[in-house]
């Protein structure tokens, strides 16, 4: 969700469109929530998984870059539908509830140093913003491949790539030019041969040669500015359709300047923001409609990440923020089709602050009252969130994003946790 960009709600992004990798995806998403109904009933089940997915994916209508979808509802619902069958079998089977889990104390006290090594290793990438991780071998094309299953549907005018990063005066000066002109002129310095056009559409627009220099020279001056003088012939295609993109195939590219129904997408991919230039990406507004002619320019100066729309400001990103992320060799053991980018934070933070505070209680014991449990819980989500925060966060808005996600998570099991033995705090060895 972060970064998360809004669009005007429409019927018109809802898509039923179906793909076993994520209609399984969205199945195991819903089964702990089967489990957790278990104690209840069938109906109940399938109505809490119905509500709330419907829900969900009604809040994606006013999301950008985000598919509403039938078809994850249904998946959802039938996600929850089996995990409280799945519980109902465990019960008959083994005569113990599914939803409490029996931890030996001595067990649960190695959540404490789990929980410290973990937050060590979530923030302990130093953040790069250069183009060091480009790859020399893609194309700089027009639009998809002609065999991709989202084409973009457009017209481009005009677009120069330079190897810097212009001036916001600079470009309020084009976009004013391009007001009274179809076709401006634009300013020396570029690295696109005059002659190039839209012959060849999706194919490389560069000799063999041409494509080392344009690479040698962006990856060596770590900035770059994209303007492009276009019109858009759909504003109704969802997912990305790559305008102006260098890139091989969908799922990696050096930048991309896309389309997503009536608002536009500029992908850039540094160390920090992933092979698909995804972590964050830019995301305009509605700033599209058809058959209108606009002057767009991606800016980059090597830190920051810019997206103009006729001059005015739509779009920015701190590429070189601190942002907490997994280990490259935990990414490695996770099977490919894992939404990663959407569960890498909460699952990570709230899997630490549930360690840290199950390994406080089995230290320190399990006090008896409500209240007291709440309060040790969400001070060990604090501290698990507050460290994370200032070791690995440079942005306000994350930041008291992920302390409250860890909050949340310490009070859950805090409220959860009971003991066998009696007295308001474990005096013995036991289980929790």
């Amino acid at each position: 969700m972060i970064p998360v960009g809004l669009r005007h709600p429409s019927l018109r992004y809802i898509t039923n469109r179906f793909e076993v990798a994520d209609f399984l995806n969205n199945i195991l998403l819903y089964v702990p929530l089967g489990i957790a109904l278990s104690g209840s009933t069938l109906l109940r089940t399938f109505l809490f998984g119905l509500c709330l997915s419907t829900a969900a994916e009604t809040l994606q209508i006013g999301y950008v870059d985000r598919i509403p979808s039938g078809s994850d509802i249904t998946s959802n619902t039938c996600g929850a539908l089996v995990g409280y069958l799945v519980a109902m079998v465990w019960l008959r089977a083994t005569g113990f509830d599914p939803k409490s889990l029996r931890i030996p104390r001595l067990l649960a006290v190695a959540g404490i140093p789990l929980a410290i090594l973990g937050a060590i290793l979530l923030v302990d990438h130093p953040t790069r913003s250069d183009f060091s991780n480009w790859s020399s071998t893609y194309h700089l094309a027009i639009g998809d491949e002609p065999t991709g299953d989202r084409p973009w549907d457009g017209t481009i005018s005009a677009f120069q790539i330079y190897p810097f990063a212009m001036a916001p005066s600079q470009i309020d000066d084009l976009a004013r030019q391009a007001a009274h002109a179809d076709k401006p002129d634009l300013p020396a310095g570029g690295l696109i041969p005059p002659t190039t056009s839209q012959q060849g559409y999706g194919r490389s627009l560069l000799s063999t040669d041409e494509e080392v220099r344009f690479h040698d020279t962006l990856v060596r001056q770590q900035q770059l500015t994209l303007l492009v003088f276009l019109q858009t012939n759909n504003v109704e295609r969802s997912g990305v359709a790559r305008i102006i993109t260098y890139s091989q195939d969908p799922g990696n590219r050096n930048f991309t300047l896309g389309q997503i129904h009536d608002t536009l997408t500029f992908r850039l991919r540094t160390p920090s923001s992933g092979a698909n230039g995804a972590n964050p990406a830019l995301y305009s507004g509605p700033v599209l409609s058809l058959n209108r002619p606009v002057f767009v320019a991606a800016v980059y100066d090597g830190r920051i990440s810019r997206l103009y729309v006729d001059g005015n400001l739509v779009a920015h990103a701190d590429l070189g923020a601190k942002r907490p992320r997994l280990p490259r060799r935990i990414f490695a053991w996770l099977p490919r089709d894992m939404p990663i980018r959407e569960i890498e934070l909460g699952a990570s933070e709230a899997l630490l602050s549930g360690l840290f505070s199950l390994g406080i209680f089995a230290l320190a014991g399990v006090p008896r009252r409500l209240s007291i449990r709440l309060f040790a819980g969400a001070a060990a989500g604090f501290a698990v969130g507050a460290v994370i925060w200032i070791c690995g966060i440079s942005e306000l808005r994350l930041g008291m994003r992920i302390l409250l996600e860890c909050v949340g998570a310490g009070l859950v099991v805090a409220a959860s946790v009971e003991t066998e033995l009696s007295g308001p705090v474990l005096q013995r060895p036991g289980t929790v």
